[in-house]
């Protein structure tokens, strides 16, 4: 004798699904949103592991390639505002960064509570070194795009990061550390 009801739990629960589905694919947007994600995930954890021989995650990757591309020193709420990231993430990755003497702080005279960060020499030559990788991997991945679809993408990923940049300082507009637009 079988379980009474079995197929009628599995035969709902596969509707559910659907249902689901549909109620996800009627969303504007919903759906693109679940590929951008899953992409995102999915090329972050290839960066990772690439990264991985090199001792830096991709988000102190980030940070080393912003202080490099500044030029200059920047304020943990300047690198904040860069990498779309709250203050305590990019004080964890500052504190990391800094152990091995990549980057090190340099505290504002005038003003004790401002914290100035610094790419060292040392901080230069690893990016150096694990920049390439990430590189590499970021052309080993865009080969399934054309030139065109490229462009394309970075226009319409650039319009959606506006946006939704826009919609993050209107909602920490009375916040201390507001994200703006690197």
């Amino acid at each position: 004798m079988g379980i009474k009801g079995t197929r009628g739990v599995d035969s709902m629960t596969k509707r559910q699904k659907q249902d689901w589905k549909a109620k996800l694919d009627s969303t504007r947007g919903m759906a693109q949103w679940i590929v951008i994600y899953q992409a995102y995930n999915a090329i972050y954890k290839l960066t990772e592991l690439a990264l991985l021989p090199h001792g830096l995650s991709l988000p102190q990757l980030h940070l080393l390639s912003v202080l490099k591309g500044a030029g200059e020193t920047l304020t943990t709420g300047e690198i904040g505002r860069a990498m779309v990231k709250a203050s305590q993430t990019i004080t964890g990755l500052v504190d990391r960064l800094e152990e091995p003497g990549f980057v090190e702080r340099v505290f504002d005279r005038r003003d004790r509570r401002k914290v100035w960060v610094r790419l060292t020499e040392k901080g230069e030559r690893k990016l150096e070194e694990a920049f390439p990788v990430a590189n590499r991997l970021a052309e080993e991945l865009s080969a399934v795009l054309t030139d065109q679809e490229l462009q394309d993408l970075q226009a319409k990923i650039e319009k959606l990061r506006s946006m939704a940049i826009d919609r993050l300082e209107a909602a920490f507009a009375s916040a201390v550390m507001p994200f703006r637009r690197a």
